[in-house]
């Protein structure tokens, strides 16, 4: 006779509802964010689920970049102290996309019952870890939190992922004579639901794919990992699912077990988080309340003889449950190595700072210096989604171990939108009062700020400089201004002057050639030239000619990138935008009329 399916608890089917709506309002604010729209309307929506996340609050407390933008996090901290980890089993979009997971590829699959103690101390020891490195002023918590780790994969892979399938799927629907998905290609174009195509030169599509890959494979490793145990990420290095435990430790509110256990194991074996086990002489089991996610699946469906309850209390014996105290040796161990690493990793960047060594140019309206962009970024990746351009990507260590992660330009991929944010009606009608950077409008922290469109054009980020052994012009000699054309300022930061240079068409004739150019030019200037000679010389290439070289206007020039994405040249450009490295970020007023100006130390053609 088969055994009759237990009913499941209503609190685990509100749970599913509750995972399912979460996990579509954080894919769904995604793409909007994507597209701008939310960002320019609603912008906290774009960041709802970064400035909710307790571990983004104390660590930014810690670091001393405090924005009251996250005290919405508060509430989430609030609720962990009657329920620790709900926030894991109910709203977190990372945890419901490993549930999903799971289901679909590792359902029937048998899997390690327990770890190892030591394995579940490791989340305790990281959070310890990413605080004491908090304390010295760095935001790489960000790299270890959940939410930044889910921000970050959807945004800079998943997404562009989809984007490629769609496209690539709807085409070839097309091709195979589906006309539908002509319709649909054009709809969702016309939408600006697919991402913009990178122009990627020569050189630098691999920085654009390398991070996309990295970012891929992180969210992959977190899924897969649960091949050997369910939820392999939030049972042992989850560190915001550690400190909600923490918090709630003493919470009346948790897995309770009666004296009706028959240790049958079921409920150790099918909990998701590992948050039932065995007492000391195996006779019974006891809940975790730092474990527990609250998914009321086991009061329900899998305990047979119901000794399991969820709450503050019932009639009847239940066990004691002692309380779980993290491993002080891992916790302590964690906290001493990370007090020893992060002044290391302070220094090196205050010693780049210092030396003006940072080559990366960061977006407009970032905390300066540097250290204190570094303290206020969490690395979640919102701003090189919401980019129009796609200039903004992750920097890899070249601006040291600190900067990993962090926002900068790649402007052989894209530039900084000079009317960024701002709708074309609103630039048409000249109305540009309104926040124009969309990066500073979705940044969580207050790391990069949100800048109208005058304060924007004031903040120079950068200053371009022409490399005269790459731009055509100065090192061939052959004509080029596409870099002046194209500067969106409306006076032009990139102008030229016209010289007379060498005709490089006289210079590849033979010297025979020349010596005879030279002589019937040196006939005609003493008035002994005949009609023939005069003819032969016209029909010779010119000594030399005019010629317009291009030249910056450094007090005008923002930094903005354009110049060197357009620049026609394979691989490196003609013209490079070179990091502002004086402190002073504000160096015009809106009309162009020089405020202050500090030491740049930029060098190229005048």
């Amino acid at each position: 006779m088969a055994k009759r399916k237990k009913p499941r608890h209503l609190l685990h089917v509100l749970r599913i509802v509750s995972q399912l709506v979460f996990l579509g309002l954080f894919v769904g604010l995604v793409v909007a964010t994507a597209l701008g729209t939310t960002v320019t309307d609603h912008p906290w929506l774009a960041r709802l689920f970064l400035i909710t996340d307790p571990l983004i609050l104390v660590g930014m407390t810690l670091a001393g970049a405090f924005s009251a933008a996250l005290l919405a996090a508060l509430a989430v901290l609030a609720l962990s102290l009657l329920f620790p980890r709900a926030y894991c089993g109910w709203i977190c979009p990372l945890g419901t996309s490993m549930d999903i997971i799971d289901k679909v590829l590792f359902r029937r699959r048998k899997r390690t019952r327990e770890a190892a103690p030591a394995l579940r101390q490791m989340k305790y020891g990281l959070l310890a870890a990413l605080l004491v490195t908090a304390l010295f002023g760095l935001g790489v918590f960000g790299w270890f939190d959940p939410v930044c780790i889910a921000t970050r994969s959807f945004a800079v892979a998943v997404y562009p992922i989809a984007d490629w399938a769609a496209k690539t799927g709807l085409v070839a629907a097309e091709e195979a004579g589906i006309d539908a998905a002509a319709g649909v290609y054009d709809w969702a174009s016309g939408a600006g639901l697919f991402i913009r195509d990178a122009n990627f030169k020569e050189g630098t599509a691999g920085i654009g794919y390398l991070w996309l890959a990295v970012f891929a494979a992180v969210l992959l490793g977190i899924w897969l990992a649960q091949a050997y145990q369910k939820r392999f990420w939030c049972r042992n290095l989850c560190p915001l699912g550690a400190m909600l435990g923490l918090a709630g430790s003493v919470s009346p509110f948790r897995p309770r077990v009666s004296d009706a256990c028959i240790a049958c194991g079921a409920c150790r074996d099918r909990c998701k988080v590992g948050a039932l086990e065995p007492t000391a002489d195996g006779e019974r089991y006891r809940g975790l309340v730092q474990e527990c996610i609250f998914c009321y699946s086991c009061e329900r469906e899998f305990c047979p003889v119901d000794a399991i309850h969820i709450g503050a209390g019932r009639p009847g014996p239940v066990r004691p449950e002692p309380r779980v105290v993290p491993g002080r040796r891992a916790f302590l161990g964690s906290a001493a190595a990370a007090a020893v690493v992060a002044p290391a990793m302070l220094l090196d960047q205050r010693t780049r700072e210092k030396n003006e060594t940072n080559p990366k140019v960061r977006p407009p309206g970032a905390l300066r210096p540097d250290t204190e962009f570094l303290a206020a970024c969490v690395r979640c990746g919102a701003c090189m989604r919401v980019c129009p351009t796609n200039a903004l990507h992750p920097s890899g260590i070249e601006n040291g171990l600190a900067g990993l992660w962090t926002p900068t330009f790649v402007f052989n991929i894209g530039y900084c939108e000079y009317y960024c944010g701002v709708p074309a009606d609103d630039v048409q009608a000249g109305r540009l009062d309104g926040t124009a950077n969309l990066c500073g409008k979705v940044c969580p922290t207050g790391a990069i700020q949100a800048l109208a469109h005058a304060e924007k054009i004031a903040h120079k980020i950068g200053t371009a400089v022409f490399d005269p052994t790459r731009c055509l012009p100065w090192a061939r000699g052959e004509e080029c201004l596409t870099c002046e054309e194209q500067c969106p300022l409306p006076d032009k930061a990139i102008s030229h002057r016209t010289e007379e240079v060498a005709n490089l068409d006289w210079l590849a004739l033979p010297q025979s050639k020349r010596h005879r150019y030279e002589d019937l030019e040196a006939r005609l200037a003493a008035g002994t030239l005949s009609d023939t000679e005069r003819a032969e010389l016209e029909a010779m290439p010119p000594k030399s000619r005019l010629l317009a070289r291009p030249y910056v206007l450094r007090d005008r020039c923002i930094g903005c990138g354009t110049c060197e994405n357009v620049c026609p040249l394979d691989g490196p450009s003609g013209v490079r935008v070179e990091r502002l490295q004086t402190r002073e970020v504000r160096v015009t007023d809106v009309g162009g009329q020089q405020r202050q100006r500090g030491r740049t130390g930029h060098g190229g053609p005048r």
